[in-house]
């Protein structure tokens, strides 16, 4: 009997062409548009290879991970992470072209890691990796204020709450931070705390737990990655869910479908619409 798929409401790619993946991605392409055969991305510019794979077989967008490895003159796209601002003068002085991709979530999060930075404030960011690439550029606009931790971490740090902020990755469960929140309130009633979780990021994982909750069962597209898409499979499981996170149709498991009626769908922020129909489309083949 084929099984029930039910499509999370917000799911995919965020934003528009001005804004988020949607945006970030347009960026390199209005960059190509602009200047065909010089544009470089530094790194990936979402955490999903299928989207890197496409800009280049698509639009001749090529990705590099070592800014030497840009032309001089050339065009360089900043990814949507964002990117410690050594990187933008290094850029400057090989004269690129430098068109920043950054996610305007991520470049508030910076300007306020920089004003609390010139207040003379400790910033304790909490991240989902210390080496995840938003973090990374978070810790580079003032590396001596900047304290990188992680959910399981940031509990056990001393910390004086009347100098200290606690700011989080913008990708974070938002389950995870209350917890840890009521945790750090705890300790220290009057810390303060601004969590800096974007709203796709939110709505993306409300929507999953309510499908966890009527449904018990849960599959996540995204690549692997992919804070936001892993994020989007905790909170399925945090709910009690059966939950999976697949990259590609291929890492379906039969198994997963035994004596299941309905599924719960969703995909990552950095997840484009067609492999998340693959996906349905692969689930309905193992289920007819």
């Amino acid at each position: 009997m084929p099984i029930n798929i039910h499509v999370a409401k917000t799911h995919g790619f965020c934003g528009n062409d001005k804004f988020g993946v949607e945006g970030s991605i347009q960026t390199a392409i209005n960059a190509q548009k602009a200047h065909p055969g010089q544009v470089y991305m530094l790194g990936d510019i979402v955490h999903n290879i299928h989207v890197v794979n496409k800009l280049l077989e698509e639009h001749q967008i090529k990705t590099v991970y070592s800014i030497d490895d840009i032309p001089d003159g050339s065009v360089i796209v900043f990814r949507a992470h964002g990117s410690v601002p050594e990187l933008f003068q290094k850029a400057k002085a090989k004269n690129l072209i430098i068109y920043d991709a950054t996610c305007p979530i991520v470049t508030h999060s910076h300007k306020e890691i920089l004003r609390f930075a010139n207040e003379g404030r400790k910033i304790i960011y909490i991240a989902s990796q210390l080496d995840h690439d938003e973090a990374i550029g978070v810790k580079g606009q003032a590396p001596e204020a900047v304290v990188l931790t992680t959910l399981n971490d940031v509990t056990d740090l001393e910390i004086d709450p009347t100098t200290s902020v606690v700011m989080t990755q913008t990708t974070l469960s938002k389950l995870e931070v209350d917890r840890v929140k009521e945790k750090l309130k705890a300790k220290y009633p009057n810390l303060e705390f601004r969590p800096g979780l974007c709203y796709a990021t939110t709505s993306r994982q409300n929507d999953v737990i309510e499908l966890a909750k009527q449904y018990g069962f849960i599959i996540i597209v995204g690549h692997p990655t992919s804070s936001n898409s892993n994020r989007l499979k905790d909170v399925a499981l945090d709910i009690g869910a059966d939950s999976y996170i697949v990259d590609t149709p291929l890492e379906l498991q039969p198994t997963w479908f035994v004596n299941k009626t309905d599924v719960g769908i969703s995909s990552g922020a950095s997840t484009p619409e067609w492999l998340l129909n693959d996906v349905i489309e692969k689930i309905k083949d193992l289920t007819s």
